[in-house]
């Protein structure tokens, strides 16, 4: 028999908040590069990439993280890789502005996504499940606007980020770390939402239930946590956000 959906954990760059692909994808619109590439360069770069480090707090974001940053989004071989996995000739390299867009995707996901908010505020009010939040984030300037995120940690019991465990996703292990936190008998009984199928793949492997939540629809998502957890998670009309 099933053990029963004790808890709920979400990931906050394109769940809670808007996605930062967002900002990659009018990026690469705008400059003719592939759908998909930057997002698939940060992903495929190694272990010790600067983006990486930056997200278990193993380096500061001063100008050596933008300068290792674009270095990495402008590897030659990197770009040869890409077209050679889908059986292409690779054009010119073309020359991204790493710093540019690492900003603008900061600035694109301080908006919060209604409907994961609500559905939070709503599960929150059952008093039926844990409510807890995996991210992958960054320390900012100690005077950046940014930096305080105390609004969105509010919205959690338990909020898990990778600065501050020296861990990231997809490693299996900060999910070993989150499974743990979350205070569950078994994995099955979260429910994890992320917008990146390594991410979600890795948590399947860990043995939790997942939901993938689409670029542009996010209620699509609310609408399988409803189906799962057998909730109204319906938007508020006297929603604020």
């Amino acid at each position: 028999m099933a053990l029963p959906i004790t808890a709920v954990l979400f990931d906050i760059g394109g769940v809670v908040v808007r996605s930062p692909l967002l900002a990659i994808e009018a990026y690469e619109i705008e400059n003719k590069i592939p759908l998909g590439y930057i997002n698939w360069n940060i992903y495929h770069g190694g272990p010790n990439s600067a983006w990486k480090r930056l997200e278990r707090n193993e380096i500061k974001m001063d100008d050596a993280f933008f300068e290792g940053f674009q270095a990495e989004l402008n590897e030659p071989n990197m770009w040869t890789r890409y077209h050679g996995e889908k059986g292409l000739v690779p054009p010119p390299v073309p020359q991204i502005d790493g710093k540019w867009l690492f900003w603008e995707m900061m600035r694109v996901s301080r908006q919060y996504n209604p409907s994961i908010v609500n559905a939070i505020e709503k599960l929150r009010q059952t008093g039926k499940y844990k409510i807890g939040a995996l991210t992958n984030n960054y320390v900012f300037p100690e005077d950046h606007p940014y930096r305080d995120d105390g609004s969105t940690k509010a919205l959690f019991d338990i909020y898990i980020a990778s600065v501050e465990v020296g861990m990231r996703k997809p490693e299996h292990r900060i999910f070993e770390y989150a499974i743990r936190a979350m205070g569950v008998e078994n994995p099955s009984q979260i429910v994890f939402l992320d917008d990146l199928g390594g991410n979600l793949r890795a948590a399947k492997e860990m043995g939790l239930r997942t939901i993938k939540v689409p670029l542009h629809d996010t209620q699509n998502a609310v609408r399988q946590l409803e189906d799962i957890l057998g909730e109204d998670l319906s938007l508020l009309p006297s929603s604020k956000l």
